[in-house]
């Protein structure tokens, strides 16, 4: 089948230039996967006018960025199968003959030495050089593909496979430059050196038994790196033609059981003036719930008579569950219970001792030094986000002309993406800048929940990354319910997280995560909530003790 699609290929490119023809057949295999018709892509590729290093970045991002979101729910690990140990192989057999190219480049030369074409002095010196190159492609090449395009080296994209942890969550880079230097790259030399071909076929044949011995086909390095081979799952993947959004419109449901108002630190509106964009949207139900703060309750309650919405008394709080940052929903609390204002108080404490560490490790690590006084004046809650000192450096015309911020101007189609790839990079979780913080526990949360006679929902925030094992054990802490509908949340998630509140009898919550202009892409009432849906979560809402 690949064949007959390369000789289709071949076809097409026939008719065009020699640069757009070989630019066709380097990209094919990769696009393979994007189109099942061979001249969709190559009018894709001809309307583009991507490079080869462009596209194929495109493309692996985007399967990560899938893969991440859902995907890895889906994706198999390796068993004792014919299939599976046949692309195994393969996969392997194409890596090794990319990382064996400077030695059959080597072995022509030795031919053309043999034959007089190459003066034989010229041996030593192409030896030490296939030596060196051999270096670049085994263990500096092999291992960087493979970290840079999220556990895929060159064989393992091809055959649809993937090195990722145990729990089939992306592995870290360094475990997979460590697995593939150290586990490929460095025997091949160090044995090939020492002990020519049998050495190296020795190191092979000895991981050769172990993937036959482990029930997942996991080499030596596999297992000391906790790492696994999955066959990637089907994922639509497209490169599409740059088109100008159409607005959709929007679908807005009568109920949003996730607000925030600007009693957190990033909510924009007063009560009020959400009481009265509730009522433009025609809204039957809101909940204010509000970031590690039950304040707005007590406004939110007088309004809600005033303008004739049902309102629900909430809040959202972040909580920790296994070195897992989740957030716990609160409804129908008492708000006036002490142990809110406790909760709002450990919050502001630990974000302003985090806001001093952060900008003592942004300093250190830029050496721009940071008006501290002055960004905390102009906060409500005196805290430094990584949000605000991102700002401060790209709205300064001397720091942004530093190389570590230039390039991201540069290299960024607008100063907003620009913006947002600094502060994911520096301040991000592998990011130099990234700073550690501590929150009560899930099961603290929900204690303190319903200690005020409220119900406990896991929030959907981050509820993709959260694998299906994981997500039960939380909602067995003593959840209520879970917060199924929501802008951010894939399909998969909703449909696993679903049939986890059936299987329990639990309550069924939807939120738009309203901010306000703060996140403009949230918009209130809009919550991804099919109207079938609406029943479910009806429930909750008559759920008043």
């Amino acid at each position: 089948m690949v064949m007959c699609n390369v000789i289709r290929y071949v076809n097409i490119c026939v008719k065009t230039s020699k640069k757009t023809r070989l630019r066709a057949m380097a990209l094919f295999f990769m696009l393979k996967n994007c189109y099942n018709s061979a001249r969709k892509a190559y009018d894709f590729m001809k309307k583009q006018k991507y490079n080869v290093k462009d596209l194929t970045l495109a493309y692996f991002q985007k399967k990560s960025k899938l893969y991440r979101a859902g995907g890895y729910k889906y994706a198999t690990p390796l068993k004792r199968s014919v299939a599976d140990y046949q692309n195994h192989f393969f996969a392997f057999l194409m890596d090794i003959n990319i990382c064996l190219l400077p030695v059959y480049i080597w072995v022509i030369e030795f031919l053309l030495i043999m034959c007089g074409l190459i003066p034989p002095h010229f041996f030593d010196l192409l030896f030490y050089l296939m030596f060196a190159l051999l270096f670049v492609s085994s263990v500096l090449l092999l291992a960087f593909f493979t970290a840079r395009t999220n556990g895929q080296s060159f064989g393992y994209a091809m055959m649809d496979l993937k090195l990722v942890n145990r729990s089939k969550k992306e592995a870290m880079p360094l475990q997979l430059i460590l697995r593939q230097a150290l586990g490929f790259g460095l025997p091949l030399m160090i044995l090939g050196f020492f002990f020519q071909v049998p050495g190296v076929i020795a190191w092979w044949v000895l991981n050769g038994i172990v993937v036959l011995i482990t029930p997942n086909q996991q080499t030596l390095f596999d297992l000391i790196f906790g790492l696994v081979t999955v066959n990637e799952p089907d994922q639509d993947i497209r490169f599409e033609v740059k088109q100008e959004p159409e607005k959709e419109e929007l679908t807005i449901t009568p109920i949003d059981l996730h607000i925030r108002s600007n009693y957190s630190d990033d909510g924009y509106y007063d009560v009020e003036e959400l009481f009265k964009q509730a009522k433009e949207n025609k809204l039957e139900v809101i909940s204010i719930t509000d970031h590690n703060c039950a304040r707005a309750n007590a406004a939110a309650m007088r309004f809600s008579s005033l303008y004739n919405i049902q309102y629900i008394p909430g809040v959202e709080i972040d909580a920790q569950y296994k070195r897992m940052r989740v957030r716990i929903l609160g409804y129908y609390i008492d708000w006036t219970n002490e142990v809110f204002e406790v909760l709002e108080q450990n919050s502001l404490k630990r974000e302003k001792e985090l806001s001093m560490e952060r900008v003592q490790k942004f300093e250190n690590y830029s050496g721009i030094r940071i008006d501290v006084n002055s960004l905390i004046s102009n906060s409500r809650f005196q805290t430094i986000t990584p949000n605000e000192i991102t700002k401060m450096v790209f709205h300064n015309e001397r720091t942004r002309l530093l190389p570590f911020v230039k390039k991201y101007i540069d290299g960024c189609e607008s100063e907003s993406v620009a913006m947002a790839r600094f502060e994911s990079d520096v301040f991000g979780k592998n990011g130099p800048c990234y700073v550690k913080a501590s929150y009560p526990s899930a099961q603290a949360v929900i204690n303190a929940i319903h200690n005020a006679g409220g119900i406990a929902v896991l929030s959907s925030w981050h509820l993709d990354y959260i694998s299906d094992e994981v997500l039960e054990e939380i909602v067995d802490l003593g959840m209520d319910g879970v917060e199924c509908f929501s802008n951010d949340i894939h399909e998969q998630t909703v449909a696993a997280a679903l049939k986890i509140v059936s299987q329990r009898k639990l309550f069924v919550s939807c939120g738009s995560d309203y901010h306000g202009p703060t996140k403009p892409k949230y918009h209130m009432g809009v919550s991804n909530c099919p109207q079938k849906a609406l029943p479910l979560v009806r429930i909750l809402t008559k759920a008043a003790k």
